[in-house]
């Protein structure tokens, strides 16, 4: 390869981050903790100028935090999402396919201990499960799709972390093909359609993820049978005990705004 191609392949991946970054720069401003922090921030500059407005501002910031951050309404934020496709049950679509498609969902830099980086809460609750429809049918392939979708950690390849556990739980590394040049769910389905083309497959990702994943791959024509897992939301009643606000349940309404977000935005776009 000469300098120049070289040259001009750096400069698109160059570019393919500095999109990244902006579009998640501007996606993680407008979710509900920065939304909350503005509020609060402003109704406290304008408090003496305007002290009812102020007042209102900095109240309305806290009601928000504290509703996004309870079990009751998180849920309800996130379970429509999770409700899309049910529980992926019956194996005869599983003797059919050609391969288990595992999307990654980020990794844990662990290079400040001297080891190699490791898969996220949600990245190896989708590999488990994937590993388990895999042992259900021997033979067939795991893809693992994912490079890396945060700009602080785009040298670390998701899927190859995800690759070193999926083989210490057992699977044959020959059964194991990586994708990891994607930076999103829409780059790794444009992969996955050069990969496996029409052929059926098994989609694994979160529970929640699966609307606009799904949507996605259907939009590309591919043959999608879809295996949510990762569930946040449950079935319990309210209760004192679950009007507590948590850091654990914020995370899942921001999980949910962020899902909805992005789901209209690739709608609007034309890309679900």
């Amino acid at each position: 390869m000469s300098y120049e191609q070289r040259f001009s392949l750096d400069n698109m991946e160059g570019d393919k981050i500095i999109n990244l970054m902006l579009s998640k720069a501007l996606l993680f401003l407008i979710l509900p903790i920065c939304v909350i922090l503005f509020l609060i921030g402003l109704g406290l500059v304008i408090i003496k100028k305007l002290p009812c407005i102020g007042r209102w501002l900095v109240l309305t910031g806290f009601l928000l935090l504290y509703l996004l951050s309870i079990r009751p309404v998180s849920d309800a934020l996130i379970r429509p999402l999770e409700s899309n496709f049910p529980p992926f049950r019956s194996r005869s679509p599983l003797n059919s396919a050609n391969s288990i498609v595992v999307l990654t969902g980020g990794t844990v830099d662990l290079a400040w201990l001297g080891i190699s980086p490791e898969p996220s809460r949600e990245s190896l609750s989708r590999l488990i499960y994937g590993v388990t429809l895999y042992k259900q049918n021997w033979g067939i392939n795991i893809v693992i799709s994912g490079g890396s979708g945060d700009p602080d950690k785009k040298n670390i390849p998701e899927a190859d972390a995800m690759k070193d556990v999926a083989v210490a739980l057992g699977v044959s590394a020959k059964d194991i093909l990586i994708e990891r040049g994607s930076m999103n769910t829409i780059e790794s389905v444009k992969a996955l359609k050069r990969f496996v083309g029409e052929k059926k497959i098994i989609l694994v990702t979160s529970a929640y993820h699966m609307k606009r994943a799904a949507a996605m791959f259907k939009k590309m024509e591919m043959n999608v049978v879809p295996a949510p897992t990762d569930y946040m939301s449950e079935q319990k009643k309210v209760s004192l005990y679950s009007l507590i606000p948590t850091a654990k349940h914020l995370l899942t309404s921001s999980t949910a705004f962020y899902e909805y977000i992005s789901f209209i935005w690739y709608k609007i776009n034309g890309k679900v």
